[in-house]
């Protein structure tokens, strides 16, 4: 069974109102009309992409704007930390969607493009980019959405991103430093920065430590941008696994 995404409404809201007839959006409306071609009674699930999902029927398979009936909703508690990822866009800009998509699945709750000293590619459409950790979220069966926030400067994210308990900056050094895996603490939020393929400038490392960002290892290898974000998000939801 399908997983679509029913956007700018609360599932449970819903429900309360006893208001379970509701429209899709569009291009959803479009993939369950014309492309899975679902006819009236079939069954789907949606999602509000902030941990509710519901079991549907479809009324009236329409794509302009297929309606369906809610009848089971589930509600997932949030985690009990959150995970923000502020990483320097890829010049190839697939290898950045490649790193979103793969972040969505491991469980990932805001990504911010942020614009370094080094950094290639300055531009972003954040609409595409939505589109693609959509698209990851129902993959995975995810019920919740990470927020791809607008693209900010260094210095900006400087002024604003220093209120997680866990604060972090990976680059690349010899000198030695410790694992993520072991300066991170369990059930904290937790930002980590992540450079562009030049990396950070000794500038922006001066910066974030005055802002007191810690600085971690991800391991002996030196790794790709997009690679160094999605091994920072798997040992973090790693390391927060129950047990």
């Amino acid at each position: 069974m399908q997983l679509f995404y029913l956007s700018g409404i609360s599932l449970p809201d819903l429900f309360a109102t006893g208001n379970t007839l509701t429209e899709m959006p569009g291009e959803e409306s479009v993939h369950i009309s014309r492309v899975l071609r679902m006819k009236p009674g079939d069954e789907l699930k949606v999602t509000d992409g902030k941990g509710a999902i519901a079991l549907a029927t479809v009324e009236n398979p329409d794509m302009k704007g297929c309606t369906i009936r809610l009848r089971e909703l589930s509600v997932k508690e949030r985690r009990p930390f959150s995970l923000h990822i502020a990483v320097a866009p890829t010049k190839n800009i697939a290898r950045f969607e490649w790193f979103l998509e793969k972040a969505t699945e491991f469980g990932i709750d805001r990504i911010t493009p942020v614009f370094c000293d080094h950094s290639e590619r300055q531009k972003l459409r954040t609409d595409r980019l939505e589109k693609i950790v959509i698209a990851a979220m129902k993959q995975s069966f995810n019920c919740f959405l990470p927020v791809i926030s607008e693209p900010v400067e260094f210095d900006k994210l400087m002024e604003t991103g220093t209120d997680h308990g866990n604060r972090f900056i990976a680059w690349v050094d010899e000198k030695p430093r410790p694992h993520l895996k072991d300066a991170c603490k369990r059930g904290t939020d937790t930002l980590i920065l992540i450079g562009p393929e030049g990396d950070f400038s000794k500038r922006e490392i001066t910066l974030a430590l005055s802002r007191g960002f810690r600085p971690v290892s991800l391991g002996s290898n030196t790794l790709r941008t997009e690679t160094a974000a999605l091994a920072s998000c798997f040992i973090v939801n790693l390391l927060n696994e129950p047990g």
